[in-house]
C-alpha cells in the first residue's frame, strides 16, 4: 500500500492494549498508578442534588490506596444530609475501587 508523505510522518497516541496509564498529581509530583495500592494523597470534591437546593462536599485521605478519613460537608437538602452521614461511616477502612462502586443513598 502507498501512504503519503503525511501519513508516514504521523505518530501513534498508544501502542497495543499495554500503554502506560495517564499520570495523576500525588504528593507534589506526577505519577503513573498501575495498582490501587500506590494512590496516596488528599483530595475532594462537590456535588449537588438539584440546583439551589443543596450541595455536598467530599473530602478524602488515602493512604497505600485505603481511605483513611472522610469527612463529609452539606449545605441545604436534608436528604443530602442523610446520605453524608451514611458514607462518612462507611468509606473510612475501604479502598478507592470499592468507594467507587458502593451505593450511599
Amino acid at each position: 500500500m502507498i501512504y503519503t508523505h503525511e501519513v508516514e510522518m504521523m505518530c501513534p497516541v498508544a501502542k497495543g492494549a499495554k500503554h502506560d496509564p495517564a499520570p495523576i498529581p500525588q504528593e507534589g509530583k506526577w505519577t503513573k498508578v498501575k495498582k490501587v495500592e500506590e494512590i496516596n494523597g488528599f483530595t475532594h470534591g462537590i456535588g449537588w442534588c438539584a440546583p439551589q437546593q443543596g450541595a455536598c462536599k467530599l473530602s478524602l485521605n488515602v493512604k497505600g490506596g485505603v481511605i483513611q478519613e472522610a469527612l463529609v460537608e452539606t449545605i441545604g437538602c436534608s436528604g443530602m444530609t442523610h446520605s453524608a452521614a451514611m458514607a462518612a461511616e462507611i468509606l473510612p477502612g475501604k479502598t478507592v475501587l470499592e468507594a467507587i462502586n458502593s451505593d450511599h443513598v
